[in-house]
């Protein structure tokens, strides 16, 4: 595998840029119909130009995520020194094969042996005990698959993801959860013959059929 990488001066050419590039780790739990807030059927839409976007820029949970991701991106580093972490928020990461499958990723961690990571920063405010339940010694399913994206798209050794989950009562909850690319290689294929089939949808402007998931 060769990663390739792409530069972008400011957050507006980036936007610009990743929209060209095609299919980012946000999209693919839509591919395989795991997303809360998109269905595949609507993800084919937007790439093929029958969609817009929805602004979800005034969104208070997104704000906050967006607010907070620098605190938790610097505690995580505080708290961590065994890894080197760096952050390109204008960085768009792919393989050379695949440049249509791409990543931008919250931070790039080293290891002390030299191996590269992702660090992925998610905040959610989970909704009663089957909310919770979702986190618990786990990560929900979507962000589980966009996990399984970042490593397809980057070639990285390794991941971690680190949540900030609020409670009602305004407690805020840290957990971290470690993932080895060595440990997820069905998974990986697995959803590369999902994207790989959407991908051929996209580009020959076929409406996907219906995903059954159990």
């Amino acid at each position: 595998m060769s990663l390739k990488r792409i530069s972008f001066p400011d957050r507006a050419s980036w936007l610009e840029g990743r929209s060209a590039q095609g299919i980012g780790a946000s999209d693919a739990a839509a591919i395989c119909g795991m997303s809360p807030w998109t269905t595949k059927n609507e993800l084919w839409e937007l790439k093929v130009g029958k969609r817009t976007s929805r602004d979800i820029s005034g969104n208070a949970e997104v704000q906050r995520g967006v607010n907070m991701e620098g605190a938790i991106r610097d505690f995580f580093s505080s708290l961590h020194p065994e890894f080197q972490v760096t952050h390109h928020p204008y960085d768009v990461l792919f393989q050379e094969e695949r440049p249509w499958m791409f990543a931008t990723l919250d931070g790039e961690l080293e290891d002390e042996q030299g191996r590269h990571g992702i660090l992925e920063i998610k905040t959610a405010s989970p909704n009663g005990k089957n909310g919770w339940d979702e986190w618990r010694d786990k990560v929900p399913q979507h962000y589980y698959i966009q996990i399984l994206w970042q490593f397809l798209a980057t070639g990285y050794d390794f991941a971690i993801l680190q949540a900030a989950l609020w409670s009602r009562d305004g407690d805020i909850t840290l957990r971290s959860f470690a993932f080895e690319r060595g440990d997820r290689k069905e998974d990986m294929e697995w959803l590369l013959r999902q994207a790989e089939e959407f991908w051929r949808d996209v580009k020959t402007n076929k409406r996907p059929g219906a995903t059954i998931v159990f």
